[in-house]
């Protein structure tokens, strides 16, 4: 497990200090960096990418508060499961080994949580400590969508009922797949 966070973590980190380089290569100042970049946090494997950009931006000088709000404005969450329980879940502690630097803006995360939020359904850190990915994903993106119709609406419904409560404007449905014939037509029109 811990070898898993940090391949998650060495992943988002080079990808998010990409995004951050490439940005400004194109003429941000960071403070507009979502006009420059979208992160899609496709199920709750890159999920470290939210408090890792907000690292990367305070460490060049940005407000925490900013660098959150920057973040929110760019990461859209994808669920690929109606299991809530199947949602990925680390011990703090581990956390702490792997990633310490993050820890903090993980706390601190959930303490805006918990200070505008009572439900222990919807906390990042719960009481027996662990880190709820998808939690964080919810509440600092913008957008949430299954990968159906049904499947959004399950998570509207059952599943994430108590995030869709709270942000009923961030969830919609981005049906997943292509058709191949109709790629193939957009890709090749010749054939």
């Amino acid at each position: 497990e811990l070898l898993r966070i940090f391949q998650q973590y060495f992943m988002v980190s080079n990808g998010a200090q990409l995004i951050i380089d490439e940005a400004i290569e194109k003429g941000s100042n960071l403070h507009d960096l979502a006009d420059y970049a979208v992160v899609q946090i496709n199920d709750t494997h890159p999920s470290m990418v939210i408090p890792e950009l907000i690292r990367l931006l305070t460490a060049r000088g940005i407000e925490l508060d900013e660098a959150i709000s920057i973040v929110r404005s760019m990461t859209a969450y994808t669920n690929h499961t109606i299991l809530a329980e199947a949602l990925e879940k680390w011990p703090l502690e581990f956390l702490q080994e792997v990633v310490p630097h993050l820890v903090p803006i993980i706390e601190e995360l959930d303490r805006r949580v918990k200070a505008e939020v009572k439900d222990p359904a919807v906390q990042i850190i719960d009481e027996s400590g662990r880190v709820h990915m998808a939690h964080m994903d919810i509440h600092y993106g913008y957008s949430v969508n299954g990968v159906a119709a049904l499947h959004t609406e399950i998570l509207k419904n059952s599943e994430l009922k108590a995030f869709y409560d709270l942000y009923p404007e961030k969830f919609n449905n981005k049906t997943n797949g292509i058709t191949f014939r109709r790629w193939l037509m957009h890709a090749n029109p010749s054939l």
